[in-house]
C-alpha cells in the first residue's frame, strides 16, 4: 500500500481512522442484517451523534444544528426557503466556490432577484470593503465562503453579519473551507446560517454535512427540500399532513448514508477533544513553515498573511512558465505528496494529521522540481 503525504485538506481529507471505523461498522451491520441491525429507532436518531458533535464544535445548541448529505444540498434548501424576492439582491464574491453562489443564482433566476459579485485583484484577493459596498437597502442575502478556496482568504463574519442585518438581510456562510480548522462560535459570529461539508477539514468522508441555522430565523423558514423526515414524527407515515419540527432538524428531509454521518460525528469529536484552538494553532504553525520555506525558494505567496485574514491554506504563485497543474501532478506521481492546483496557483493546506517533516518533504521536492 502506498503511503501518501496529504497536504491538501482543502481538497479531500485523509479520512479520520475513527470516522472510517464508524462508517464501516454501520455498513457491515447493514450488510449483515439490514433493519435487524439498523431499525426504525436507529434511523430516527441517526443524525443525533453528528448534531451533538457539531453543536459542541460551533458552541451552539443541538437544536440549532441539522445534518445533510452535502453542503450544496443544505444551501439549496436554504436558498429556496429564504426565496429572495423580485427586486432584491444577493451579494457574494467572484472568488467564492461555485456552490456558495449557484443555489442563490437559481432562486434569483426564478424570482427575478439580482446576483452581485465583488471583484478580486490579480492575487485573487477580495477587498472586504468592495463586498460591503454592494450591500444596500434592497439586499436580501449576503452569502460568503468563510475562507476562500482559491487563496485561503478569511472573512470577519461578525462584520458582515452586522452589515447584512443593518439592512434587514441575512448572512449565510459556507464554512466548508474553515470548519474544523478555524474556531467558529456560531452565535457570536452573527451568521444566520453556516453550512459545511464533512470531507475536508472535518476529516469525515463523502456523504455527510452539517448546518447551523439560527433560531432567530428558523421558525420562518419552510425548507426547499422536503421528504418523509420533514414531519415532526418521521414514522407517522401519512401524506395528508406535515408538521415541521421546531428546531433545525426541519431541514433533514430524507435518508442519507448514515455511516458517513456517524463517521463524521466521530471525526468532529476528535477535533473537540483536541480543542479547536489547538488545531488552529497547529495548522497555522505548519502554514507558517510553508510560507517561510516557499520564500526561501523564491516562490511568491499569494495568500493573505495578516492575522485577521489568513488561514491554513497557502497558495503559491510559481515562477513564470511553470505550471501549477504540472507541479501538482509530479509531486503526487514522483513524491507521493498531495497538493492541489487551483486558479493557476499551487495550493497547500496542512492539517492536524501533518507534521513539520511533511512540510519539509514538500519544500525539498519543490526545490528539486524547480531547479
Amino acid at each position: 500500500m502506498k503511503n501518501w503525504t496529504n497536504l491538501s485538506y482543502a481538497n479531500v481529507a485523509t479520512t479520520s481512522p475513527a470516522a472510517h471505523k464508524a462508517s464501516m461498522e454501520w455498513s457491515d451491520a447493514l450488510a449483515r442484517g439490514g433493519a435487524a441491525e439498523f431499525g426504525g429507532e436507529a434511523e430516527k436518531n441517526g443524525m443525533m451523534p453528528l448534531r451533538r458533535a457539531a453543536a459542541r464544535l460551533l458552541s451552539s445548541e443541538v437544536a440549532d444544528v441539522c445534518v445533510g448529505s452535502s453542503a450544496t444540498e443544505l444551501l439549496c434548501s436554504l436558498a429556496w426557503a429564504v426565496s429572495p424576492p423580485r427586486g432584491s439582491n444577493i451579494v457574494s464574491t467572484r472568488t467564492a466556490f461555485p456552490s456558495t453562489v449557484y443555489p442563490w443564482s437559481r432562486v434569483a433566476e426564478a424570482n427575478g432577484a439580482e446576483i452581485r459579485l465583488a471583484d478580486h485583484d490579480e492575487a485573487l484577493y477580495t477587498n472586504p470593503d468592495s463586498i460591503l459596498d454592494l450591500i444596500d437597502d434592497t439586499t436580501s442575502v449576503v452569502t460568503l465562503s468563510h475562507v476562500e478556496y482559491s487563496n485561503g482568504q478569511r472573512y470577519d463574519l461578525r462584520r458582515f453579519a452586522d452589515a447584512a442585518h443593518s439592512v434587514g438581510a441575512l448572512l449565510v456562510v459556507d464554512a466548508t473551507q474553515s470548519m474544523g480548522m478555524v474556531p467558529i462560535n456560531a452565535v457570536l459570529s452573527g451568521a444566520d446560517a453556516i453550512v459545511s461539508s464533512g470531507y475536508k477539514w472535518l476529516r469525515g468522508t463523502y456523504g455527510a454535512a452539517v448546518a447551523y441555522i439560527s433560531p432567530e430565523i428558523r421558525d420562518d423558514l419552510n425548507p426547499g427540500l422536503l421528504g418523509f423526515r420533514s414531519h415532526v414524527d418521521i414514522w407517522d407515515l401519512r401524506a395528508d399532513r406535515m408538521e415541521l419540527p421546531k428546531d433545525a432538524s426541519r431541514f433533514e428531509y430524507t435518508t442519507i448514508h448514515f455511516g458517513a454521518a456517524l463517521g463524521l460525528a466521530a471525526a468532529v469529536e476528535e477535533i473537540n477533544e483536541i480543542g479547536i484552538e489547538e488545531v488552529w494553532k497547529h495548522d497555522l504553525t505548519l502554514a507558517d513553515s510553508v510560507v517561510d520555506g516557499a520564500r526561501l525558494l523564491g516562490i511568491e505567496v499569494a495568500s493573505p498573511l495578516s492575522d485577521s485574514e489568513r488561514s491554513a491554506i497557502v497558495s503559491l504563485r510559481l515562477p513564470e512558465g511553470v505550471s501549477s497543474e504540472e507541479i501538482s501532478r509530479r509531486l503526487q506521481d514522483e513524491y507521493s505528496i498531495l497538493v492541489t492546483s487551483r486558479a493557476g496557483l499551487l495550493r497547500v493546506s496542512p492539517h492536524i494529521d501533518n507534521s513539520q517533516a511533511d512540510v519539509q518533504s514538500l519544500l525539498d521536492a519543490l526545490k528539486h522540481l524547480l531547479s
